[in-house]
């Protein structure tokens, strides 16, 4: 090998060799694991220190040669995070360091409670404004109004300034039984009022947006799978199902990016009343095969059921919607989903931080993995497009690159749409002199108030908009005025009543028999 080549080697090496020993130092020693019944943490065993990797010492020698010999000073943190990333790059695509403050938003996201007040905001020019009040929340209760344009928070102005969002959410987060202070002008005054709202847990609610779309058939949106997720499933169905009758179930999972796979588990486990189907299973090289299985225990009657997806359907989602799939209990309507079919580790790193690592590969019940293909610095990973067969009717299927839908439904919606969609609110706000009294014709909104917003030309007039979005565009602004007057729940089903997936899925419901009916006709 030329001298340039063993330079160039070791160029590339020296960061895998500083991270390496930088994620071995701080490795805390612990994983999740997850099982059918909880989340338990588990210790990981010692790095063996005479392994070969590390047998000769290279690593320590290195960093000792760097440190006492580089020409100029380094931020050893930041050199650490980087090679650990630039490492992790070549794994895979969900493999990823976390640094201390991500992983406190992660854990939130993951547990489903934070500390606040219940605030939900906009930022309209230079003020922030109301958009939003959780049911229950310290600010439900403290005479703030949808509509009230904050100005300061604890002292600190946050009006007519370059406040940014992450800093303002984090002067209203407050801490936990403190009060935060916060003047704010009324939307129907102009004095400034102050308001003491003291910061406690709130809960996220990931599967309460529920109702009943027709008779004896249930809507359920899951927006993600976090540790109360099978909790709000169950209220959501004891809701909606009526004693000794049979609830037909609409599960809606688009744009779900997946969570804590016991809670998908779980709820899989309510869709089926017979014990030990396999609804899913992980395998990786160093994690043996572990099997999810169904319990049995049924608390509902549950009927027909369709599964909605999107291309933002990922991971959790996927797993329930591939387990409905191979088992034929019901349908999945929408679009082709992800293609996240790996599982990944927490490891609790000594500086707070975390290491999110993929150990193993999940597997529907017929045995498709669904991950889509990748690069890595190793090899090329290809994803299995192989067909399979369901478990019951034998219908063909696929594996590879997501979860393909039985009736493939596009949502047919553009970047300029979700650019308008955003701009409702502030329209609404901008607009806001009594809440309840609006002329909501698509015509009033002005093209040039809309491109300003959005920072470029998209549409030369309104009518355009409104031809590219299907005609969604008044639908769309009346329905998020009914979030402001009467929250999510109503909101969801004013977007549904226009929803051509939702019409397809309800149709599917009333012309598709039951797995059992169709099995005994096959018979």
């Amino acid at each position: 090998m030329s001298n340039n080549s063993q330079l160039t080697s070791k160029y590339i090496l020296l960061p895998f060799v500083i991270a390496l020993s930088a994620a071995i130092g701080m490795l805390a020693g612990y994983r999740m694991n997850f099982n059918n019944n909880d989340i338990s943490l588990l210790k990981v065993e010692n790095i063996d220190s005479n392994s070969s990797q590390f047998k000769d010492g290279r690593i320590e020698e290195i960093l000792r040669f760097i440190e006492t010999n580089y020409v100029d000073s380094l931020d050893q943190n930041v050199v650490a995070v980087d090679a650990i990333n630039h490492i992790l790059r070549q794994l895979d695509p969900h493999s990823s360091y976390i640094t201390p403050e991500e992983l406190d938003e992660h854990n939130q996201k993951m547990e489903g409670v934070y500390t606040g007040v219940g605030i939900e905001t906009i930022k309209l020019r230079d003020t922030f404004y109301i958009t939003q009040l959780r049911e229950g929340s310290p600010a439900s209760d403290s005479g703030l109004q949808i509509g009230d344009g904050i100005v300061t928070v604890s002292g600190d102005t946050v009006s007519g300034n370059m406040t940014s969002f992450a800093d303002m959410s984090q002067l209203l987060k407050g801490e936990k039984g403190i009060p935060v202070s916060i003047g704010y002008k009324p939307v129907d005054r102009a004095e400034i009022v102050i308001a003491d709202v003291t910061p406690s847990d709130i809960i996220l609610q990931s599967a309460d947006i529920s109702y009943l779309i027709k008779e004896n058939v249930a809507y359920v949106k899951i927006s993600r799978f976090n540790s109360n997720t099978y909790e709000q499933f169950i209220k959501s169905l004891e809701r909606n199902s009526t004693e000794g009758v049979d609830l037909d179930l609409i599960i809606d999972l688009r744009d779900n990016p997946g969570g804590y796979l016991p809670e998908t588990i779980n709820i899989l486990s309510q869709l089926y009343d017979e014990k030990d189907k396999l609804l899913t299973y992980t395998e990786g090289l160093n994690r043996k095969r572990q099997e999810y299985r169904s319990t049995g225990r049924q608390f509902f009657k549950i009927g027909k059921i369709a599964v909605l997806i999107n291309q933002n359907s990922a991971s959790g989602s996927e797993i329930l919607a591939g387990a409905i799939q191979d088992w034929d209990r019901g349908f999945i309507v929408g679009e082709a989903s992800f293609g996240k079919g790996l599982v990944q580790e927490i490891f609790p790193l000594s500086n707070g931080g975390a290491l999110r690592l993929t150990v193993s590969k999940y597997y529907t019940p017929s045995g498709r993995l669904i991950q889509k293909s990748y690069n890595n610095i190793n090899e090329k990973f290809v994803a299995d497009t192989s067909d399979y067969t369901t478990k019951i009717l034998n219908r063909t299927v696929i594996g590879g690159g997501g979860v393909t839908p039985d009736y493939n439904i596009s949502d047919d919606i553009n970047t300029v749409c979700y650019n308008f969609f955003d701009y409702c609110d502030y329209y609404l706000i901008d607009k806001m002199t009594d809440i309840g009294n609006y002329d909501l014709q698509i015509s009033n909104i002005s093209g040039k108030d809309f491109t300003d917003f959005i920072g470029e030309e998209f549409i030369e007039d309104v009518a355009n908009l409104d031809q590219s979005c299907n005609y969604q565009t008044e639908a769309y602004l009346k329905a998020r005025l009914k979030r402001m007057q009467e929250g999510d729940v109503v909101f969801t089903q004013t977007i549904n009543a226009s929803d051509p997936i939702i019409d397809k899925a309800l149709q599917v419901i009333a012309d598709r028999k039951t797995t059992f009916a169709l099995l005994s006709e096959k018979k």
